[in-house]
């Protein structure tokens, strides 16, 4: 979304774009909470999952770990490696995995994973409970559902990627995954849960000598100003201009341009 400042500058009228929003991949930019998210670390091993501190095979039928496969449907989403779950609806276990993650209460993360299988689900009641909680299992009471995946088909299913954005109420919550699948495997891969940023507000004024003044609050760190002759290019240019802090605003001061631009903030 884009907001247009007519500015009247020694008597010129120059159109100043501010386009609102996050760019160059924010996402990507925040550090990832989940340890060993991708099960790169650590190799291939029956119910070894590396960095992950909880893990509860299920009593029959279980024999799920982290596996490292080229040959088509098992294979990793991202890497080399993945993690793959069994259980058995038949007699209600369930292979588990999960783990402790430090958030601030409040604040608002995106967690996102990919599931698929790796063979046949038709009529099996395989399935996939994804929770984060303040237990190791699936309790309502304290704990919320992410994703109940039940995957049905002939045919193995390609990963499919499963976001939320989840408002931290627990400092200490253990996000987990609980999987039954008798006859093939269910596929977890690229765990991820990252801080949402949220997107400051960019304004312009004039100042007393003609030049722009562009300021942001002050508490939303890391951002970039960017500018471009054109929205409908990807030419945009990051200034080299370093903010400074006035009161509880970064503030940037630049000449007036000869000509329309627009303006936007980003995270490197």
């Amino acid at each position: 979304m884009k907001k247009l400042n007519a500015l009247n500058i020694n008597g010129l009228t120059i159109t100043i774009g501010l386009v609102l929003g996050l760019y160059s991949g924010a996402a990507f930019a925040q550090t990832n909470l989940i340890i060993n998210g991708s099960f790169e670390s650590g190799g291939a091993a029956e119910g070894v999952f590396q960095g992950w501190d909880w893990t509860g095979p299920a009593g029959n039928n279980s024999d799920y770990g982290v596996a490292q496969s080229t040959i088509a449907p098992d294979v990793a989403q991202q890497g080399d490696f993945y993690t793959y779950f069994h259980g058995h609806p038949n007699d209600g276990t369930q292979d588990c995995l999960g783990q402790s993650v430090n958030l601030t209460v409040g604040a608002q993360y995106n967690i996102t994973y990919y599931l698929g299988t790796d063979g046949t689900t038709l009529n099996t009641n395989a399935a996939m409970w994804v929770v984060i909680g303040s237990s190791f299992a699936i309790d309502y009471s304290v704990d919320t559902l992410l994703t109940a995946y039940y995957p049905n088909s002939a045919n193995a299913l390609p990963y499919q990627k499963f976001t939320t954005i989840f408002t931290a109420t627990n400092a200490n919550p253990i996000l987990s995954f609980h999987g039954v699948d008798p006859f093939s495997s269910i596929l977890l891969d690229n765990v991820s849960m990252t801080l949402v940023v949220p997107s400051p507000q960019l304004n312009v004024t004039v100042s007393p000598t003609s030049k722009l003044v562009f300021t942001w609050n002050s508490s939303t760190s890391g951002f970039l100003l960017q500018g471009n002759l054109s929205l409908l290019t990807t030419n945009w240019v990051t200034l080299t201009n370093q903010p400074v802090t006035v009161g509880s605003s970064n503030q940037i001061i630049l000449p007036a341009p000869a000509s329309n631009l627009f303006y936007r903030l980003t995270l490197p």
